[in-house]
């Protein structure tokens, strides 16, 4: 079993370093089909996507998207989870749009892991600042705070197993 195999069936045991990886990982291998999706989010306005046990739907309206989820087969998909304001530009749309899908796929990984023992019991866990966010990176304590920790931040071994496998 591959690490990206074994990460979809950790669930809630990921811990933040293995989420943070996992999401540079998916930025990376996922780019092309993130690229597609995005055009066909920004036309159709609707999209449906998955991972693990998890169902994303996501939508865009008055110029923001935001997506839902639910284990697959289920009949209801929980309330909005994140939402993300898009620019007029479609080029910076995309790029920002790759990001959110790849944020949406760790927080569905989290909470429908292939792996059902290690789900969530109850409600959608995720965390306060999406690793998009510079504040992620501050833990709220600034954009410029977060850049600055953020180029600090070295890639780390995990990464590389996970692209080596």
């Amino acid at each position: 079993m591959s690490l990206f195999e074994q990460f979809l069936n950790k669930g809630q045991l990921l811990d933040e370093e293995e989420r943070l990886a996992l999401y540079k990982f998916l930025l990376i291998n996922q780019s092309d089909r993130y690229t597609l999706d995005a055009k066909k989010l920004l036309k159709e306005r609707l999209l449906i996507s998955y991972i693990a046990r998890g169902e994303i739907l996501y939508k865009i309206n008055s110029g923001r998207v935001s997506y839902s989820s639910r284990v697959i087969g289920s009949k209801e998909f929980n309330e909005s989870v994140r939402e993300l304001k898009l620019g007029p530009i479609e080029f910076l749309s995309t790029l920002e749009l790759k990001k959110f899908f790849a944020q949406a796929e760790i927080d569905n990984v989290r909470n429908y892991p292939m792996g059902e023992s290690h789900g969530a019991a109850t409600g959608f866990t995720i965390n306060t600042y999406p690793f998009y966010d510079l504040n992620y990176y501050s833990n709220g304590h600034g954009k410029f705070l977060g850049l600055i920790e953020k180029i600090r931040h070295t890639d780390d071994e995990l990464l590389q197993k996970l692209l080596a496998s």
